[in-house]
């Protein structure tokens, strides 16, 4: 098991059209790590994946670019947003990966869905959006192969996209936003390794970058 701390935006709690294009949005203007970060993962596998599941899998930035990174592999994208999974669907035939692409509507409060076992789980900025993230982990730890590998993604800090005077009314206007997301405890959880431990993963890797 590997994980990786990286700034991301969060995941609102509903699914339409209005969060699939902020993370899309989210993608364009962050999503520059997936590229190195995939490339990474690669590294960590003992084997050429053959199966490889996107948890949480949102548009598919994350998914088609598994499938692009691992041209032998099958990957599946799963969410509990149909809406979302039909985006995945659209993206991969618009990308010519329809073939090795397939989605899995689940809701992973409810349970693990049956897809067959993975070489590669990945869980980017999703495990945050789960009720009971122990009983999830355990689920991927009995989802995976021998040897196989999770990668947790998650953000450990608010990232900076603006100036401190923005021009327009007073400086700070960022600083704000994160205090007030800090208040409402966005980050609950900064870092996932006593969870994996506790649940069964060996941590092999731990990046912050």
């Amino acid at each position: 098991m590997a994980q990786h701390s990286h700034h991301h935006t969060a995941h609102a709690h509903h699914h339409g059209p209005a969060l699939a294009d902020l993370l899309d949005l989210d993608a364009e203007v962050l999503g520059s790590y997936l590229e190195p970060l995939t490339e990474w993962a690669g590294q960590h596998t003992r084997e050429t994946p053959r199966r490889i599941v996107d948890v949480g899998a949102g548009t598919g930035v994350g998914t088609l670019t598994l499938a692009r990174r691992f041209p032998s592999a099958e990957v599946i994208a799963i969410d509990r947003s149909e809406f979302m999974l039909e985006r995945v669907r659209t993206a991969a035939l618009e990308q010519g990966l329809a073939d090795r692409v397939s989605v899995v509507q689940a809701d992973l409060d409810v349970a693990w869905p049956a897809v067959d076992a993975a070489d590669v789980v990945w869980a980017a900025s999703s495990l945050h959006e789960v009720s009971d993230p122990d009983r999830v982990l355990r689920d991927m730890h009995g989802a995976l192969n021998p040897d196989g590998l999770l990668i947790v993604v998650e953000m450990d800090t608010l990232p900076r996209l603006l100036p401190d005077d923005v021009g327009v009314g007073r400086p700070g206007l960022e600083s704000r936003c994160h205090d007030a997301l800090a208040r409402m405890n966005w980050n609950s959880h900064p870092n996932w390794r006593s969870h994996l431990e506790h649940t069964g993963f060996e941590v092999v890797e731990e990046r912050f970058q």
